[in-house]
Formats: structure tokens, sequence, C-alpha cells
């Protein structure tokens, strides 16, 4: 009687699948195009930071096909991902998910972007001159393995869930530990937005982070991160300000670290923007912890301005000083390139 029912089940679903796609396939044409993205700059330092060269932090190559109005799939190749040891450019499968959007609802499934800090890259808008804070600061990858879930209440008040590996593309393995997460963004005006998000990374043994050798009596807990967004957005101003916090990163109890971010964007003529920012990055040892850990504590104040030459090509000179918190101040000047096709 199971089997009947199960194949009755499975009978009614693909009827009614069938008859959907034929509806949809009366008006709408399945369609695909390529994805070409790279982020390209020059930079020199100054005084102690004599440091100059050119890099290439970004190099996407992929596709992405509508099989529906509804349905979509993406796949997308990084050779720019990281490097080896000796200095080679790794490559990495980035994107790998199909996509279900209907009534509201947004649904990823496979290896897909994140929502941990996608809004903040939105409001910030220059994400091809400096990653936005959190993934600058490696509280959480950009891009994992799992599933998310989004939900439009209505103009004002949207939410998402995840579920996910929670190491990042780069790391692919089996092991007890998921990224369960959830956020809400609240509009109370057109161009103003608020986002409060939480994860929890459940520990377990393969993944845990290593403590100094000479540390003792180490615990480990599940690593949680709670951060606040507040934006504003129009066609000209772009800006926001952002807190994070992780507790007990890399499942390692007491290591925490958090920070602050603030910046801004401006069309001041047609194809031109000046934009600047400030971020603050401050950390907590535990207290059987012989030495600091977080060697990203401090501070950088940039500036810059963009150029626009054409749709698919940004162009920034931009000046740094970056001031860690244990060691003397740098500065560099930066000339950053967008290639978008």
């Amino acid at each position: 009687m199971k089997i009947l029912n199960v194949i009755t089940v499975s009978f009614v679903f693909c009827f009614c699948i069938k008859n959907i796609s034929a509806q949809e396939a009366n008006d709408f044409k399945p369609s695909g195009k390529i994805i070409a993205r790279a982020f390209l700059d020059y930079s020199a330092g100054f005084g102690e930071a004599d440091e100059s060269g050119f890099d290439i932090t970004r190099a996407f190559l992929g596709y992405n096909y509508r099989i529906t109005p509804t349905l979509s799939g993406q796949v997308i190749i990084d050779a720019a991902a990281g490097r080896t040891s000796s200095g080679s450019l790794e490559t990495h499968l980035r994107n790998a998910f199909v996509q279900w959007k209907d009534k509201g609802f947004t649904v990823n499934v496979g290896q897909i972007g994140l929502l941990q800090f996608s809004t903040q890259e939105k409001y910030w808008k220059h994400r091809y001159i400096m990653k936005s804070f959190q993934d600058l600061n490696k509280m959480a990858p950009s891009v994992d393995l799992g599933a998310t879930v989004q939900y439009e209440f209505n103009k004002m008040v949207s939410a998402d869930v995840s579920f996910t590996n929670g190491e990042g593309y780069k790391k692919l393995s089996r092991n007890n530990s998921n990224r369960y997460a959830a956020g809400i963004n609240i509009s109370p005006a057109n161009n103003i937005l608020f986002r409060l998000y939480g994860d929890i990374y459940t520990d377990s043994d393969d993944i845990r982070e290593s403590a100094p050798e000479s540390s003792v009596n180490v615990g480990f807990e599940d690593q949680k991160t709670l951060s606040f967004f507040a934006g504003y957005q129009d066609k000209k101003v772009s800006g926001g300000l952002e807190f994070n916090k992780v507790w007990n990163k890399g499942m390692v109890k007491g290591k925490d670290y958090y920070g602050y971010s603030a910046y801004a964007s401006v069309e001041v003529a047609p194809k031109w923007r000046v934009f600047a920012r400030y971020d603050l990055m401050d950390s907590h040892k535990p207290s059987n912890f012989s030495s600091e850990w977080n060697s990203l504590d401090g501070q950088i104040v940039m500036g810059g301005i963009e150029f626009i030459p054409l749709k698919q090509i940004k162009i920034a000179p931009n000046f740094r000083n970056i001031n860690p918190k244990r060691a003397g101040s740098e500065q560099y000047i930066f000339v950053n390139l967008e290639i978008n096709l």
C-alpha cells in the first residue's frame, strides 16, 4: 500500500510539473548569459611599507541559465581564488547552484553566495576596491555549500535563513559542524535599511583552530556571530554603518573579536564618484592564551575617486592608511580596476 501511495504521489507531482512547464513555455524562452568579471590593481607603499606592484584578486568565468521564469542555475569558476605557498594563483569552483524565485520567495541550493554581508557590499558599492568588513576580517566565508531561503513579507520587511557547511568554498569536507543563520531586513523608508543578523557555527573536533603552544586548559564552544547594519541609498548617495562581533572564533572559548565600519559613496558628476571608509577592529584573547592572536586588529582609513568610462569598466585611484594595533602605520596608493562583461 505504501508503494502504491508513493507511485501515485510521484505521478501527480510529475503531471503538475509538466503542466506548469507547458504553460510557462507559451510565454517564456529559456536563455543564458556568460559571466566574466575581474578585479586588478596596482599599489605602491610609502615609508616602512615599501612594497609595490600589480595584483589580480578576482577572475570569474561562468554561466547563468534561466530554465523557466522561476528557475535558474549558475556555475562560476574563480581563477584567482587564492595563492599557493609559492605565490601561484589557485583556481576554485566558486558557484554551482540552482535558484527558485517566485511569490516573494528566493531559494538557493548548492554552492551559493551567502547573505551574511551581501547587503553591506551593495551599500559599500566598491567591492573591487576592498572587501566589506566581515569578509576582510575573515569573520565568515562569502560562498559556501548549503541552502538559503529569503522571503519578502512586504516592501518594509524581509527575512532570510541559511543552512550551510560553514567552511567556505575552498574547503568542502564532511564533518559534524554546520552553520545555522538568520537575518531580518527592515526598511522604514524607501532609502533606509536596517539589518540584524546572527548565526551559530557548531563545534566539532576536526575544524577547531589550534591555540598557541604554551596555552593550557583551552576550552571549546560553538562559534557565534552577531551583526547590525544601517544603510542609506538613493540614485547619487550610498553609505552604511555596521557593527560585527564573533564569539569563540575557531570554536576556541573566549577567542572573540569585533569591529565597526563606516563608509559613503557619492556621485559628484556623470561617471564620477568619490568615496571614503573607516574600519576599526579589535579582539580579546582567552585568559589562558600566552599571546595575542589577531593580526588584523587596528584601523583602516581610505578615500578615493571612481571613474566609470564604460558600463563594463571602473577605475579607482585611492589612498589608504593602515594602522595595525601592534605595529606602525602604513600608507599606500592604489589604482583599482574592475572589468565586468
